[in-house]
């Protein structure tokens, strides 16, 4: 198999069709009890055997587009990780007693040292990618203002609110009903007070919140959330998203108690840092998802049980 000419070797393919069969043997014993069955056939017609061939072929392809990906922007190994990798190889050559064991080891299960040292690599070109990604002035760099923008197509948005709780803080317990209604008029008066507001409404919201809400989080959080949708409780998310920027909500009841919510402009810091890790993750996902993986005739015919079972047998053997 290959993607843009980078190849991987058959021994590549072995190693990741005994991982992902290893996997599912030990998802379906977890979780079913049941031994893996080669002959089983998944609802919508696919065989395991089609299944297992699928994931090896979206494994190898995330691990090809990594290298290539490391190459497009300099991502090299620096001197302490190949050492890393050097110590790691070291320590399994004492534990088997040379390095023609150690490789003997290796050969049981289908790889030869060179592919055993790629993968090995992966992880640290994955490191590496991401530290580009945060250091400015390189090529992968996403600045906050990039990130902000990715973040608004993410449907970020920001909101504050004031928080009456109508539950016990130190308990979790449900308030009486009349505790409830002194919150309730509170909430009530809170509001008269934003709806009569004439002046900077932002300004007044905050001192308000600073003065009545019994929000947690405003401590962490003081000039309001950044988030997503699926991020807050239905009520307080519904709320915030039918609010126009500037706009205060009318009292807005929730599981935690009553609210109500000022919608701010994005706060273009805070949705940066809730996206910076999202970002990479889906510009990787995004360039595996667009890239093209050719394979020969020899993947097609490759039958991943019997590559297994040989795997399995070639463990089993001492010395």
């Amino acid at each position: 198999a290959s993607v843009d000419g980078n190849g991987a070797s058959a021994d590549l393919i072995a190693y990741w069709t005994g991982y992902n069969v290893s996997y599912l043997e030990s998802y379906m014993q977890y979780y079913t009890g049941a031994a893996f069955d080669w002959d089983y056939t998944f609802e919508d017609g696919t065989s395991i055997t089609d299944y297992v061939k699928s994931n090896v072929l979206m494994a190898v392809k995330q691990h090809l587009v990594l290298e290539n990906l490391a190459e497009e922007y300099g991502a090299t190994l620096t001197a302490e990780q190949k050492a890393a990798i050097e110590a790691s190889d070291q320590a399994y050559i004492d534990q088997y007693g040379s390095e023609e064991a150690f490789e003997a080891e290796l050969n049981k299960l289908g790889m030869r040292r060179e592919t055993y040292d790629r993968v090995s690599t992966s992880n640290y070109l994955y490191q590496n990618l991401y530290q580009l990604y945060n250091t400015e002035g390189s090529k992968l760099y996403a600045s906050d203002e990039d990130l902000a923008l990715y973040a608004a197509e993410k449907n970020y948005i920001t909101a504050d609110h004031i928080l009456l709780t109508t539950k016990d803080t130190a308990t979790g317990e449900a308030l009486s009903d009349e505790e409830k209604a002194e919150k309730k008029a509170l909430a009530e008066e809170i509001k008269q007070k934003l709806d009569a507001c004439e002046g900077d409404l932002t300004a007044l919201f905050r001192e308000l919140a600073d003065e009545y809400s019994e929000d947690p989080g405003r401590e962490t959080y003081p000039t309001g959330y950044t988030f997503t949708t699926g991020a807050m409780v239905p009520e307080f998310e519904a709320a915030a998203y039918a609010l126009a920027e500037g706009a205060v909500s009318e009292i807005v009841e929730s599981s935690f108690g009553y609210h109500i919510l000022l919608r701010l402009p994005l706060d273009k810091a805070a949705a940066a840092d809730a996206v910076r890790e999202t970002y990479f993750t889906d510009f990787f996902s995004d360039r595996v998802e667009s890239a093209v993986i050719a394979t020969s005739a020899e993947f097609d015919k490759l039958d991943p049980q019997v590559l297994y079972e040989t795997i399995q047998a070639a463990a089993q053997v001492e010395g």
